[in-house]
């Protein structure tokens, strides 16, 4: 008995294109970009793909899996900073800022990485680059992955801190209101906090953040043993 033939996908008609773990994903993170993580659902997802939600789970078994993927896609686009001719402090510190930028640009998504232990491709990928410019350094290797973790925090967390100040609902930051405040304090109180006011509220967000990655740098230096790598 001949083999019947292979049914015709509808989802290979024009108009709606095949189903794909990429498509959802691109979904996914263009719905971020534009609402946000916490307005994202699997119903918006499944409706920009033109399906229904259980079809979704053919792929992803959960929003929260769906999310970790998507977190672990823009990992994946970070650029890896070479450490030639610069050295490796400034190909970390460049990969840093990178990382930061890549999630400050999907809104919320840096939540999924807290509380995590990153584990799929993109994340190692990442990992494994700093790992590599940390042995450049000569930083101890229980040093260096004690620093991936706190480098991973640290991205992550200056992205939502942007979120809840920029997003939707967030009350954003007024440095002038700061400033004004802390000149106003009581000098006898609070010495110094009055005394430097300006400088509290005077540095921007660029600013803060090379300023916590040079002492995040700094300190990891500092426990460097010298190799002709370093």
């Amino acid at each position: 008995m001949p083999t019947p033939p292979e049914p015709a996908s509808r989802r290979e008609r024009p108009a709606k294109p095949a189903l794909s773990r990429q498509a959802i994903l691109d979904a996914t993170l263009a719905l971020v970009r534009e609402r946000g993580v916490e307005r994202v659902s699997l119903r918006d997802v499944a409706r920009a793909v033109a399906t229904g939600p259980a079809s979704l789970y053919a792929y992803f078994d959960s929003r929260e899996t769906l999310l970790e993927h998507a977190l672990d896609h823009v990992y994946g686009t970070v650029e890896l900073v070479d450490p030639e001719p610069h050295g490796w402090r400034a190909a970390l510190a460049g990969t840093v800022v990178g990382t930061v930028e890549a999630l400050e640009r999907h809104p919320g998504l840096a939540t999924v990485a807290l509380g995590t232990i990153p584990t799929l491709p993109g994340a190692l990928r990442l990992a494994e680059h700093e790992l590599d410019l940390l042995r450049r350094g000569g930083v101890p290797d229980d040093r260096a992955a004690l620093a991936i973790d706190l480098i991973a925090q640290f991205a992550a967390a200056t992205a939502v801190e942007r979120t809840a100040r920029d997003g939707p609902g967030g009350r954003g930051a007024d440095p002038r209101h700061a400033h004004d405040v802390y000149a106003d304090v009581d000098p006898d109180r609070f010495p110094h906090v009055h005394r430097l006011a300006g400088a509290l509220t005077g540095p921007d967000e660029r600013a803060r953040r090379d300023f916590a990655i040079d002492v995040i740098l700094a300190g990891l230096d500092a426990t460097a043993t010298r190799s002709p790598r370093g």
